[in-house]
């Protein structure tokens, strides 16, 4: 329905209006789907340079975390595997002076150098399960002061491996005063050799030196890199407040994680939280069974994308507008014919045939120009045949209205004389007088121009027998007309101008030279009927045929009468009439061979006028 509305919207246009409608609408579609895959594909090939930039940036930060790693585990085997420091935290007899001086100096001094060795330990503690032993600061602590913490039991419950804990905020352990320092510690249980419990090892890092790219400045403020442990805690860097301005919630977190897998590998994928589009790049730290992710926004690439393609749309719409106006231009100039045209065509409406068409050249509308001044040309001769053609029926009328002065008494008089004709016994003559009537009846009753071939033929028959009244030897006529067109339309007193040139310069001029006989055939051709007219009299020359051919068209070219006489003026005026009511690819034609015969052809359309008998 809407598109049906919008056809006949576009219909309702002028062509003018149409052609620009149309250049409009070819030149933009194209644009306008180019510069979208143009801007999706710029999008999509930033989204892909921007995802391998930050998948090799967290490769590199998991190559880094797994050395820290490594670091961490190294210094707490340090510890593990120290049997001097494991036999003399295991035992469990009250120490001499001398005996905590001697571990002080070759023991402990070599822990601190452990932590020297690596700065960025922040803590190297091991906390005993031995209340008789001194605590040793910074490293020997008992195992009463971290009994509260909410990892020990963990850590106990894992007997020697190792966990791997993050702290949002550390505290001293000699004040007890908390400070914000983000650490991750590195926890495992020791045992002595006979399994009995020994103590905890702590090693702890700093989290701006175990996650550095978490820590950093972020140049646009446009991405945040988060840790979320194997409890789905979420550990940030305090100091950037990227996801707090975007409005980040638990549940987009939980988005998040619902696409994160357990694989050692670096990922990434497309997340749109309050119709802001992210791009979330995750990397799995099994060492301490933890995600790392990198959440960049990408609102300043779509909106720096759909700035370039509204850009490009606007300059592309402007260009488009600058080439309608000069289309416009331009078709108004080639326009200007047809429109000259279609007001000549509004002044043949309104019934001016005579409207002058100056329109020449060599372009379509010079043609269109041409074949309508062909149009006008050939109404103009249409309507002046049509008025001719009303001339001659008025003549024709006026003549047979002539002809029917004092019709009654010329009938009654020969009435009169075939009734005393018979009394007499004079039948012959009586038979001739009826012929006779019979003839000046079909010639005063004039109801219209055309009659069927039956009635004209019935014609012919009488004026025969009245001709045969004034020969010697009478004529033979002989008919051949098929059932089927007797009712065919031929003009009234067609025939009998050819008959009689037969009688009068046919027969007669044979002399006894034998009967002469008048032979009617007709015939039926691809929608054509033919009419033959032959007599076997004197014939013509084939000179004097064609000269008889050529003065019967003569009148039908010119389209007027000849006034000359001769045997030529009855068949150029059937010619003519025949002509003047069917058109001129219609007429007679003349065929003859010297002492054999002579025929007239008569070409009329196939015209049958059904239950048209004797409507004369």
């Amino acid at each position: 329905m809407f598109i049906k509305k919008i056809y006949m919207r576009f219909s309702q246009l002028s062509l003018q209006n149409k052609l620009i409608v149309l250049y409009i609408t070819l030149f933009m579609i194209p644009v306008i789907i180019i510069v979208i895959n143009y801007s999706n594909i710029f999008y999509k090939n930033a989204i892909k340079d921007i995802t391998r930039n930050n998948e090799y940036l967290m490769e590199m930060e998991r190559i880094h975390i797994d050395k820290n790693i490594e670091t961490m585990r190294e210094s707490a085997q340090i510890i593990a595997s120290d049997y001097d420091i494991i036999e003399f935290v295991s035992n469990k007899r009250e120490k001499s002076i001398e005996e905590l001086m001697a571990f002080q100096t070759n023991h402990m001094n070599k822990m601190v150098k452990v932590q020297t060795v690596n700065p960025s330990i922040a803590d190297f503690r091991f906390f005993i399960d031995h209340p008789a032993l001194n605590e040793m600061w910074p490293i020997l602590f008992r195992e009463s002061r971290i009994k509260e913490t909410p990892w020990y039991e963990q850590v106990i419950q894992r007997n020697g491996t190792e966990l791997w804990w993050l702290k949002q905020e550390d505290y001293h352990l000699l004040s007890n005063i908390r400070k914000d320092s983000p650490k991750i510690s590195l926890l495992r249980k020791v045992n002595e050799p006979y399994t009995e419990h020994l103590g905890i090892i702590e090693i702890s890092m700093l989290q701006q030196n175990f996650f550095p790219k978490m820590y950093s400045p972020i140049p646009d403020g446009s991405s945040e890199i988060i840790v979320i442990n194997n409890q789905n805690n979420i550990y940030r860097n305090p100091a950037n407040s990227f996801l707090d301005d975007q409005q980040f919630v638990r549940a987009d977190y939980e988005k998040i994680l619902s696409h994160l897998d357990h694989q050692e590998k670096t990922d990434s994928f497309l997340l749109t939280n309050r119709k802001i589009p992210y791009l979330v790049v995750s990397s799995y730290i099994k060492g301490i069974e933890a995600y790392m992710v990198n959440i960049i926004s990408l609102e300043d690439i779509y909106s720096e994308t759909r700035k370039a393609r509204n850009l490009t749309l606007g300059m592309a719409f402007v260009f488009l507008l600058l080439l309608s106006i000069i289309t416009y231009v331009m078709i108004s100039f080639l326009l200007k014919r047809m429109y000259r045209l279609i007001d000549n065509m509004k002044q043949v409406e309104k019934g001016d045939f005579s409207t002058k068409i100056d329109i020449d050249g060599h372009g379509e509308f010079a043609v269109l120009a041409f074949h309508f001044r062909n149009m006008l040309n050939k109404i103009n001769k249409l309507i002046a045949d049509a008025v001719y053609k009303q001339a001659v029926t008025k003549d024709t009328e006026l003549k047979a209205l002539k002809n029917q002065i004092d019709s009654h008494f010329l009938y009654n008089t020969l009435e009169n004389i075939k009734m005393m004709a018979e009394i007499d016994g004079k039948y012959e003559i009586s038979d001739s007088l009826t012929s006779l009537g019979e003839m000046m009846r079909y010639n005063i009753k004039w109801k219209n121009e055309f009659v069927v071939l039956s009635e004209e033929v019935s014609h012919i028959n009488n004026y025969i027998d009245i001709m045969n009244l004034r020969l010697d030897e009478p004529i033979l006529f002989q008919v051949d007309i098929p059932e089927e067109l007797l009712e065919q339309e031929i003009l009234k007193l067609s025939l009998q101008p050819i008959v009689e040139n037969a009688i009068k310069y046919g027969i007669e001029p044979h002399g006894a030279n034998g009967q002469g006989i008048i032979h009617v055939k007709v015939y039926l051709e691809n929608q054509i009927v033919y009419i033959e007219v032959k007599d076997n009299g004197v014939g013509m020359s084939k000179e004097k045929v064609d000269s008889l051919n050529e003065n019967i068209q003569k009148a039908t070219n010119k389209n007027e009468l000849q006034s000359e006489t001769g045997q030529g003026i009855g068949l150029r005026n059937v010619n003519e009439r025949i002509a003047i009511f069917y058109g001129k690819e219609y007429g007679i034609h003349v065929m003859s061979e010297r002492e054999a015969f002579t025929t007239v052809v008569i070409k009329l359309p196939y015209l049958v006028i059904r239950g048209a008998r004797k409507n004369v």
